[in-house]
């Protein structure tokens, strides 16, 4: 398969029952913008952040809409490929940001044309 990027609204779902084939396959790429992962174990949260190669990683929470006062642009040759917002001037760190919930839940509204 092609190493694209591509930019939503788009989902693709590949199914896995071992954390670290998802984890690799997740990796498989260039890029690198975001990842997110859902599950009511921290410590399962912890595991995935520390390998998961992405310059937004996210737990129980949506990795869309970036605030503009984090990093952007991934590790790879994602987006821009550099860091923006305060990190701007150092373009040799490796800033990672974070959105965490401990558990899974629906938002109260729902985005026009999704029903559960």
């Amino acid at each position: 398969m092609p190493d694209i990027e591509h930019f939503g609204p788009l989902v693709k779902v590949y199914r896995y029952t071992d954390l670290d084939a998802a984890i690799e396959e997740a990796n498989n790429t260039k890029y690198g913008l975001s990842a997110g992962i859902l599950c009511d174990s921290e410590e399962t949260y912890r595991y995935f952040f520390k390998r998961i190669r992405a310059g937004i990683v996210n737990w129980n929470k949506p990795i869309t809409g970036a605030s503009s006062a984090a990093p952007f642009g991934g590790i790879g040759a994602s987006g821009n490929h550099r860091a923006s917002a305060y990190y701007a001037a150092d373009y040799c760190a490796y800033p990672v940001a974070s959105v965490e919930a401990e558990k899974v839940s629906l938002p109260e509204k729902l985005a026009p044309g999704l029903k559960f």
